[in-house]
Order: C-alpha cells, then structure tokens, then sequence
C-alpha cells in the first residue's frame, strides 16, 4: 500500500484518520485523496529528472477534482489539457497560462480561439487540417500561434491496445510525411511559432527504452525543423508512466530513464512531462460498504454500494486494483468477486479477490484510483455521483459533494405536448 495508508490497532486509516470516521462523516461510496502523497509523487519526478531543464505539466484528465488542480498549480505545476473545459478548469486552479499545453486530436475553433486569446504555452497540433484551422483562427484574431507537431513514431508499447496512442493505426497524431509537410508549411508564417515537438505514446508504460526512442526520434524532427528556420524549445515526451496497481508490480524507473536521458539531451532545451496517474493514481482510495453476500453456482459474491459507474476501469480495461478490508479480521482468506449494483454483468470491481470473511455494512478500500476514478464517472442506472474528500495536513476536506437526485434530471426539459414532470396520481 501507499505510505499515506496504514493499519493502526487493525483499522485502515487515511493520513492517520480512520477510514470509518470518514465513512460516517460523508457516506459511502466516497472518493478519499491524499495531498500528503500527491506532493510525494511530484517530489520522485523532480528527483528522477533532475539533471534536465524540466517541466510538469499535469494531465488534467486523471483527476480535475479543483482542489487537486489548486495543490498541483501551488506545487509549480503545468497543466496539460484536452477540452476548452479543461483549459477552462486549469486556468481558474491558478495554473499559468504559459504553462498551460492543449492537446487533443478533435480541439474545435472555439477552443482553438480561446487558447490563443488566453496566450497558453502551447497548442499542441495533431493533424494538417487543424493546423489550417489553427492558422484561420490566428489570422482572424491577430494571434500568433505558440504550437507543437505531435508525432506519431509508430511504438508499439506493452500495453492495453485501448491505452496504445503512439503507434499506427492509433488516431493521434502526425506520422513522417504530415510532419514535413506541417513543418514546410509553416517555415514562413507570421502566425505560427513552433515552440516544440511532442509525443505520447501511450498508457500505464513500463519501458524506459520506448521513451528514448521517443525522445531520439523528436531531436531529429527538432534538428529539421531549425533547417527550416524554426526555433523549437522544447521537447515533449507525453506521460504513461505505470503504476504498480497490483503487489507485484514494479514502479516505473523514473530514475534511470532520468539518467539515460540526461546522457544526450540536446542543449537549450526545455523536457516537458505530462504525468497524471503517476502523480495522483496512488493517492486516491474508493471507499466502499458491503450490501449482501450471495453464492451462485459455487460462486462466491461481495455485493457493495460503489461499481462501475464510479471505477469504470476494471469493466472498460479489465483492470486489477488492490481491495482491502477496512477492518483487519484474522482468520483464514476466501476467494470472492466484489461486484457492485450497475445491471451489466461487467460491473466488477475486482474478480476472484482474496479477502478475509466480510459481513454486511463492512468497509472496503479500492486502492489506486486517485486517477481515472471520478474523472470517467458517469449516472448510468440514475445513479449520482459519489462525493470527495482531500486529506490536506491531517484533515478531511469535503472538495466535491455527493450529487442530489435532482441532478439526474435537472437538465432535461419535456415538451410541452407530454405534460408536467411529476408523480402522477392513479
């Protein structure tokens, strides 16, 4: 487990708080963080790189809980953005807009014209036909736009094929020839400034070697982009660096990519890393309660209060996450499946899990989900959304509350002709 998460006298405790104070103070299912060990993790990526010229710029879409952001912009953080509502998020967080890199293959020319009027870092371009847009944007608002080419090298990583985006067949970014002509292109444009070069290459990655091919690959791109008069500044490795999710896994070498990166690192420039369930994953616990336990066909199952709609990952990746009792019984472990209340046979949150003999109203503790929990959320089965809670220097902080039920249908609007919304009288 996490060094914010311990056992005292056979309790789970949270930065020293009790998991079942937590509980009781603001329900379950609950997403539980950890500022303590998100500043832990910043710390390990300026340790690892510390040899290099870098920046981190977060990946907003992990986690874009606003207290979160608010910690991270504190800690000097960047931010890396894939929607206008995500710039949007960073921006009020306090990150600088300078700091600040638009991502994504589908951005519209409302977006586009809202990065540009908010003089972000770098609007980080994946396709010919965006950059034509981009350029008509510029034009019209008088803008000069600060980009980078992402490139797609063709890197076939170890990975989920959903979590593989720099390889072909994946839709983002530029391959060799869109990336020559983007950069011919643009050799003489009074509205473009080429200000780097950018990849990622995919999700939960384990090996260094993918990330200096990578990185080999844009200095090339650097080098013929100068040819062409660019002045490029920056080199952009993207994130996906892996979690240990389960015991035996091992964490990312944050360290020794670090040292190999440090060897050749071409001078004046500027490493920009996007990390975002490297930083926040293991900060985050999905607080859960046990409804039922049943047994079908030699089955066994653990009913709970939380399922896919608050961790979608094991039904959508078929991830593992760690799930602890929050109470340490003795005794032997069984085998079971903990499954939650969504109607979809996929809603599991962890199958054939050995745990000890759990009760109804026990707590459970999903480990890791401090990234891609809340953030892929959703009300499927008119289901609303669990609340979070920042642990901030040993205190509990309410930083999204528990959706009403009202919410679930606030926004719709009945025409007219079908009547009034409202319990009907028999």
């Amino acid at each position: 487990m996490s060094r914010w998460l311990e056992y005292k006298e056979g309790i789970l405790c949270a930065e020293g708080v009790p998991f079942p104070e937590l509980a009781e103070k603001f329900g379950t299912p609950c997403y539980v963080y950890s500022a303590f060990q998100i500043r832990e993790n910043v710390k390990a990526f300026r340790q690892a790189f510390s040899r290099l010229p870098l920046k981190l710029c977060y990946a907003v879409k992990a986690n874009p809980n606003g207290a979160i952001l608010k910690l991270l912009a504190r800690e000097g953080l960047g931010a890396e953005v894939v929607s206008g509502g995500e710039l949007l998020r960073a921006l009020q967080a306090g990150f600088p807009a300078r700091k600040v890199v638009f991502t994504g293959v589908g951005k519209s020319q409302e977006e586009l014209a809202t990065a540009l009027k908010q003089h972000i870092g770098a609007i980080v371009v994946e396709s010919e036909e965006e950059l034509g847009a981009l350029l008509e944007v510029a034009r019209g608002l008088g803008e000069v736009a600060r980009v980078a080419f992402r490139y797609n090298p063709d890197l076939e990583p170890a990975t989920h094929a959903h979590l593989a985006t720099g390889k072909a067949g994946s839709k983002f970014g530029l391959d060799g020839r869109g990336m020559e002509r983007a950069l011919v292109q643009t050799a003489n444009s009074p509205w473009i400034d080429l200000v780097g070069f950018h990849v990622h290459l995919g999700s939960q990655l384990r090996a260094p070697g993918l990330y200096l091919e990578a990185a080999a690959r844009l200095v090339h791109w650097m080098e013929r982009g100068k040819a062409l008069g660019h002045n490029p500044r920056f080199i952009d490795l993207g994130g996906g660096f892996a979690i240990p999710y389960e015991d035996e896994e091992p964490p990312f070498p944050l360290a020794a990519l670090g040292e190999r990166l440090a060897e050749g690192w071409p001078e004046e420039t500027e490493l920009l890393l996007e990390p975002g369930r490297a930083l926040v994953g293991p900060a985050g616990v999905l607080l859960t309660r046990v409804l039922y336990r049943k047994t079908v066909h030699g089955h066994l199952f653990v009913v709970v209060d939380a399922g896919m709609t608050e961790l979608l990952r094991p039904a959508l990746y078929g991830a593992v996450h760690r799930i602890v009792p929050v109470l340490a019984r003795p005794g032997p472990k069984v085998k079971v499946s903990v499954v939650g209340p969504i109607c979809e046979n996929a809603d599991y949150l962890g199958r054939e899990v050995h745990l000890p003999q759990v009760q109804r109203g026990d707590l459970l503790a999903v480990l890791d989900v401090g990234a891609y929990g809340a953030s892929m959320a959703s009300q499927y089965n008119s289901r609303p959304r669990a609340p979070e809670v920042l642990l901030l220097d040993g205190v509990a902080w309410l930083v999204r509350r528990r959706e009403p039920l009202g919410a679930l249908w606030e926004e719709e609007v009945v025409p007219a002709p079908l009547g009034r919304c409202g319990p009907q009288t028999p």
